[in-house]
């Protein structure tokens, strides 16, 4: 084949590979900057194809290929700058208003070239053929300044691709070498054939250095082979993360450390890495013991916590050790340790604990000084109480009993549950009893009491603050105990006979600090012997697990299957149930307070009517105590 013939095949098929690149790019997507690279390609492509029927053309037709190479050529600046700028970021400076300026200048030279008058102005065939039939092309006066207009063009968006480029890390320094190198070959091929230097005098090869250009910009910018983003991307992840990263070779040594690693450890990274891990962290003998994750291969990731230094230097750094491997199969590459500085989070659950625990002590504290230290020793009566604080005990809570002597021969027996928690609370509830134990001297009648102590709370009170109140005088007799209750808002005692039946006695009424006028009602009650009268707060009853509640009618059952003996631990064996009932500490305060006359007795008589039937037909059964003095 003959020079001329190989050089028209060559410029063929660099037409047809940058035709499928432009193609390729097209497909990739419509954003605007792949639009321009695609006519870009296509415009040396055609340039290419052109070449190619101008080499193999005759005399006749040859001139007018030559002149179709102008589309291409004169497109090829302009969009090159148009891509660059809109692949760096520089959207703005593509308007509208410059893509007609910049296509000004094509415009004006396919005129040229078109008007039989002035297409010498740009070139012409000289009247002999070159070496090997190559066609001579002479270049006119304006040529010159469509070749310095064209390559100012071509320059100043190399320069600003460049220094993008080079700009945004040192990596790409090395991309912008080969990106230039490519961008530069078809450029210094143009020139020196513009100029007839050496062998390039007769040979235009510009469209195919141009074919090494697009084939860099495709692959590099498109397919990501060039400019790797990837693992720049994530080196400055992690390089920048708060956590520690610390990776290790398959036989435990460090490899690398990120800054986070190397001040968590207080090392320097010189004096890290090629260390064992051993060496540098307090790892445990025996990885495994530590929390891990499992895999069909085994466990490859362990937690743990490690602590470094002492004293006022002591740090907590939590520790995850991610075995690297390869293929399924295949043995251990490595490990990546990440390490997490929790000393901050450490210390501030120490020092809360130390404050729930300092703010336990103080409500127990309080909390006693609301309470009896002990109960009294009444002759033929036996006494027992049970408090449990809700939760973890560190707020007060308003449940309270007490039990005081009136006179001689009959006692004050009192429970209540103060509404709220805390200090607040804690204020009414220390008014509340002992305002109570100053009234029980003053008036005889409990219904009496408890109005009195309604006015107080009124008149003193915060005004959001109300309690349900138990209160009972109890005097001892030869036939068991007497009692006179009365209930403001609370829920009814409940009385087991040494039979072991249970029943609720008294008449609910009006909580305390409510109203001004509450509904209070005396009823007497009679414990024989092996009776027992049994004062809750709503935290029994309203333990509850999931939407079931303790109940009252849970209570009676226990209480009847407890029998005789001691009320202690009945109360105990209640306030059991209830928590494992409730699955976990009670949501409420739970007071219990008990009163039992030792079985042995000759009589146990009931001042209120026999009782059967269901705990709430019960108190429909209390109403018809009576009550007096």
């Amino acid at each position: 084949m003959s020079v001329l013939g190989l050089l028209t095949a060559s410029a063929v098929a660099a037409a047809v590979v940058l035709a499928v690149m432009a193609g390729y790019v097209s497909r990739r997507g419509g954003s605007r900057a792949g639009v321009t690279l695609a006519v870009m390609l296509l415009s040396v492509a055609w340039w290419a194809a052109a070449y190619a029927m101008e080499l193999s053309s005759t005399d006749g037709v040859q001139s007018h290929w030559g002149d179709a190479k102008y589309v291409g050529i004169e497109l090829l600046a302009p969009a090159w700058l148009v891509f660059v700028a809109l692949y760096t970021g520089r959207e703005h400076l593509v308007t509208r208003t410059r893509i007609l300026l910049l296509a000004v200048e094509p415009v004006l030279v396919w005129v040229l070239l078109a008007v039989p008058a002035t297409h010498d102005l740009i070139r012409f065939y000289r009247a002999s053929p070159g070496p090997n039939g190559l066609p001579v092309v002479g270049a006119g006066p304006l040529f010159w300044a469509t070749l310095v207009y064209g390559n100012v063009i071509l320059l100043m968006a190399t320069v600003m691709f460049v220094r993008t480029m080079v700009r945004l890390s040192r990596t790409y320094r090395v991309a912008a070498v080969v990106l230039v190198t490519a961008a530069l070959a078809p450029w210094a091929v143009n020139i020196l054939y513009n100029f007839e230097v050496g062998p390039f005098a007769r040979l235009d090869l510009t469209p195919f250095a141009f074919v090494l250009t697009g084939a860099v910009l495709v692959w590099g910018l498109y397919r990501e082979r060039l400019i790797d983003l990837s693992s720049v991307a994530w080196g400055l992840v992690v390089h920048t993360m708060a956590d520690g990263v610390i990776l290790c070779d398959a036989f435990g040594r460090v490899n690398d450390a990120n800054p986070a690693a190397v001040t968590a450890l207080g090392l320097r990274r010189a004096d890290l890495v090629g260390r064992q891990l051993t060496e540098v962290l307090p790892l445990p003998a025996d990885p495994t013991a530590a929390p891990a994750s499992e895999t069909p291969d085994g466990p490859v990731r362990h937690d743990t916590e490690v602590t470094l230094g002492a004293g006022e230097d002591l740090r907590y750094l939590e520790l995850r050790r991610q075995r690297l491997t390869g293929p399924v199969g295949a043995r251990k590459l490595g490990e990546l340790v990440l390490l997490r500085d929790v000393t901050e989070r450490r210390q501030g659950e120490h020092r809360t604990a130390e404050l729930l625990a300092e703010r336990t002590r103080i409500a127990a504290t309080l909390q006693s000084s609301l309470l009896p230290v002990g109960l009294p020793s009444i002759p033929g009566c036996e006494l027992a109480a049970v408090y449990e604080p809700a939760g973890a005990a560190h707020e007060v809570g308003g449940d309270f009993y007490d039990v005081f002597p009136l006179d001689g021969s009959r006692w004050g027996v009192v429970l209540g549950d103060v509404s709220g928690k805390g200090a607040p609370a804690a204020a009414v509830t220390a008014l509340v009893r002992y305002t109570l134990r100053t009234l029980a001297l003053e008036h005889d009648r409990p219904s009496e009491v408890l109005r009195r102590l309604n006015d107080v709370l009124l008149r003193d009170g915060d005004g959001e603050r109300y309690c349900t109140v138990a209160y009972a005088v109890a005097r001892v007799t030869a036939a068991g105990v007497d009692l006179r209750l009365c209930l403001g808002g609370h829920h009814p005692p409940l009385l087991r006979s040494a039979a072991g039946r249970v029943r609720p006695v008294g008449e609910v009424g009006t909580a305390i600090g409510l109203i001004d006028e509450p509904e209070l009602t005396d009823t007497a009650v009679r414990l024989g012997p092996g009776d027992l009268l049994c004062l809750f707060t709503d935290g029994l009853v309203e333990a509850r697990r999931g939407g079931v509640f303790f109940g009252g009618d849970r209570v009676a059952d226990l209480l009847g299957a407890a029998g005789g003996g001691a009320p202690e631990p009945v109360l105990e064996g209640l306030a059991r149930a209830a928590r494992e009932f409730h699955s976990g500490p009670l949501s409420d305060d739970l007071a219990l307070l008990a009163l039992s006359v030792p079985a042995g007795a000759t009589a146990s008589v009931a001042a209120s009517a026999p009782w059967t039937g269901s705990l709430s037909a019960a108190r429909e059964d209390a109403r018809s105590v009576s009550s007096g003095e």
